[in-house]
């Protein structure tokens, strides 16, 4: 069960959560990253293989310009570099000093998050879960709704 969603997954579904989305940021801000670069070096952490952009769309939201900004600030920074997939796709791949940024700055983060899940009990993580996916369900038809009113 502990391992069904990941940090990541989790922390995504905090859409609504002012205070979350607060902490996330000033986390960020000590690692030294921007939202959005966080976000990128998060996933590459989290999954432990290359992805495409289109996974990190979908996965966070973020918009494909800011994502893109973010790849490239990372990518002249010597963290990443892009390898061709295919003809449409490139895979985000950690360079040999993305890795040594990511054991400093993200292993630290995930470890926190896991202690602290680990530190409730079973049922007190499914209820958790469950209530993050409750929320995130009825948030996205709240959205929907508005989106309609427009």
């Amino acid at each position: 069960f502990f391992k069904q969603k990941t940090a990541y997954e989790i922390s995504a579904c905090r859409v609504g959560s002012e205070r979350c989305i607060r902490d996330s940021h000033d986390i960020s801000m000590k690692l030294g990253l921007s939202d959005s670069e966080s976000m990128v070096m998060y996933m590459l952490y989290d999954i432990q293989e290359p992805l495409t952009q289109s996974d990190i769309v979908k996965a966070t939201g973020l918009s494909k310009q800011t994502l893109n900004s973010a790849i490239r600030k990372l990518e002249k920074e010597g963290i990443i570099i892009l390898e061709k997939l295919n003809e449409k796709s490139k895979k985000i791949v950690m360079t040999d000093k993305g890795q040594v940024l990511i054991e400093q700055k993200m292993k630290p983060l995930v470890d926190m998050e896991d202690r602290v899940l680990a530190s409730w009990t079973e049922e007190d993580r499914r209820k958790y879960l469950e209530l993050i996916e409750k929320f995130k369900v009825q948030f996205e038809k709240e959205v929907k709704a508005y989106d309609k009113r427009k």
